[in-house]
């Protein structure tokens, strides 16, 4: 079975790493639509780009929109800019897009912020029995978070998004800080990628340049590891064996001055509502991320 997945993506090199593996797999996945969502030049840069490589794997059809701008609740009531010739109506293009595929059967994979997704179940509460199922990169439990001490960035830019998904009763599987941290481009991984590069001008090497000016345009200038965590719900999904989790309530704290953003997990004497993903073979990870990149070159 061919599972129809939606990719809500972040607009950088990671995000595109992740649309370029989900197109080597049309046996097991297929894009029905791709979501960028962030700053609005990131977003239009991106969104040219995911359109060339659907179009090169003949999926000229996939729909590409920019998801939500903002967050659920806005604390300064500024207005977000969006790339010309979009709405901003990512919540609407998402849930015309779960409802067109069959019942249960399309997954959200989502490595950025949860606001669109939220918005969406939100609009139509029953589009949620419609999902098959929702993984998301975000928060931290026993590490400390990239946002803020206690809290992941992608939890910490919209919490209540966050609560709304979990709170929503679709089967959510949720890949933490812990399990992400390490998952890397580094620089023995960008050299088994080489190959990717030898055609500056094809789908492939376009990702691989990106990749590389990413990688050399971080701190001190040149061969910074950057995080894969963008690339983990994908693997989750085709590689579920390389991950071990467990069962957990999630709770999201939306108002503490101190701990917003905060996910905290309890396990027992509350009904689940996530599958948290705690282990990740690393080098298993980077394994089928490589092999899937590197069919793109052939």
């Amino acid at each position: 079975m061919t599972r129809p997945i939606i990719l809500d993506l972040t607009p950088d090199a990671q995000g595109m790493v992740a649309l370029l593996a989900a197109l080597q797999v049309p046996d097991h996945v297929r894009p029905v639509l791709v979501l960028f969502s962030g700053r609005a030049t990131e977003v239009g840069v991106a969104m040219g780009h995911a359109r060339d490589l659907l179009r090169h794997y003949g999926l000229g059809d996939v729909a590409v929109q920019a998801g939500c701008p903002g967050a659920m609740v806005q604390a300064d009531g500024v207005g977000h800019d969006l790339p010309p010739g979009n709405d901003g109506l990512g919540a609407a293009h998402l849930v015309q897009a779960i409802w067109a595929c069959p019942p249960g059967s399309a997954v959200m994979c989502c490595s950025g912020p949860l606001t669109t997704l939220a918005l969406a179940l939100v609009q139509a509460p029953d589009v949620g029995a419609h999902l098959h199922g929702i993984i998301f990169s975000g928060g931290a439990f026993h590490t400390a978070g990239d946002a803020t001490s206690v809290a992941e960035r992608n939890v910490a830019a919209d919490p209540e998004a966050a609560a709304t998904v979990l709170a929503a009763g679709v089967p959510v599987t949720m890949l933490p800080l812990e399990c992400t941290g390490r998952l890397k481009a580094d620089a023995v991984w960008m050299e088994q990628l080489a190959r990717m590069g030898s055609r500056p001008a094809s789908v492939a090497g376009r990702v691989h340049a990106e990749l590389v000016a990413a990688r050399n345009g971080g701190a001190r200038g040149s061969g910074v590891d950057i995080g894969l965590a963008a690339v983990a719900p994908l693997l989750a999904l085709l590689s579920p064996g390389i991950f071990q989790g467990h069962l957990a309530h999630v709770n999201v704290e939306c108002r503490g001055a101190h701990t917003r953003g905060m996910t905290v997990a309890a396990r027992g004497g509350m009904q689940p509502n996530a599958l948290v993903l705690r282990n990740l073979s690393v080098d298993a990870g980077r394994g089928v991320l490589r092999d899937l990149l590197l069919v793109a070159t052939k």
